[in-house]
């Protein structure tokens, strides 16, 4: 099998565009053998597939989990690949959501802002034995705790494989978030590949820490957060009319790597 795949590295979280169309049953094994390439250096993997609705490409995760970071680099490819010359907007597919999402790139400046879903839910749950809140998106539910990151994987893989069985998801996530500092770290686990990732940054993540700044603020009205992470910045804008988050937006700076042919 040989593959087109583009490295793009959205504030740390390095990310593998898959070009080459690949069968669904091959997908899992393929991100697998990808990421085992050091040189590399990929932390996820998205695969591009033709259009289904009225988004001009359409982007696919092995666990059908959304992935923010993962849209903003197939907004920044596909505005390469055609050349684009100044800030455009256009419609993207991706898996785990049902219409396709607004993705806004300018090419001269690499800023690629994403619209994000709105949360499924947000509820209550309890995480290394502490009161947190849980923000399910599509196939992916995020944990936010304030606890410091000073426990082991096991325990972190341990919590994360609780919160998919309670909120039945393929993918979790834990955002250590410290308020006054106003920056995360993000870890991210996938039950079926029972894979534990620290990410340089989750624009979920970003995105389920604004819904949560937004919905805190108590009134309508349009909050604006950055949100660092180990990778970089992540900056987000979150809208509430009537006590309801009516959209979500993440953004900041995507750097477009080599695409290289890959041959297992």
């Amino acid at each position: 099998m040989k593959l087109s795949v583009q490295v793009v590295n959205p504030a740390g979280n390095t990310t593998l565009l898959v070009q080459t169309p690949v069968p669904q049953e091959d997908r899992r094994e393929v991100a697998a053998r990808l990421l085992s390439i050091r040189e590399l250096q990929g932390q996820q993997v998205a695969f591009l597939v033709p259009p289904t609705r009225d988004g001009v490409i359409r982007l696919e995760t092995v666990d059908n989990a959304f992935c923010g970071n993962a849209l903003r680099s197939a907004g920044l490819s596909y505005a390469a690949q055609r050349g684009f010359r100044r800030e455009q907007k256009f419609p993207v597919e991706i898996s785990g959501c049902g219409q396709a999402l607004t993705v806004q790139v300018n090419p001269l400046t690499s800023q690629i802002w994403a619209e994000t879903p709105v949360p499924q839910e947000i509820a209550k749950c309890t995480l290394f034995g502490e009161s947190a809140r849980a923000v399910l998106l599509p196939g992916i539910v995020l944990g936010v705790t304030q606890t410091s990151r000073d426990m082991g994987e096991e325990q972190i893989r341990k919590a994360l494989l609780e919160l998919c069985k309670t909120f039945s998801t393929p993918a979790a996530g834990v955002l250590f978030w410290k308020f006054r500092e106003k920056s995360m770290i993000p870890a991210v686990y996938a039950k079926d590949a029972d894979a534990l990732l620290f990410p340089g940054s989750s624009a979920s993540g970003a995105a389920a820490i604004a819904a949560l700044n937004a919905i805190g603020a108590g009134k309508n009205g349009t909050y604006k957060l950055d949100v660092r992470q180990p990778g970089g910045v992540i900056s987000t804008s979150a809208t509430v009319q009537n006590g309801k988050l009516q959209k979500i937006s993440i953004g900041g700076k995507v750097l477009l790597g080599p695409t290289y042919d890959v041959e297992f």
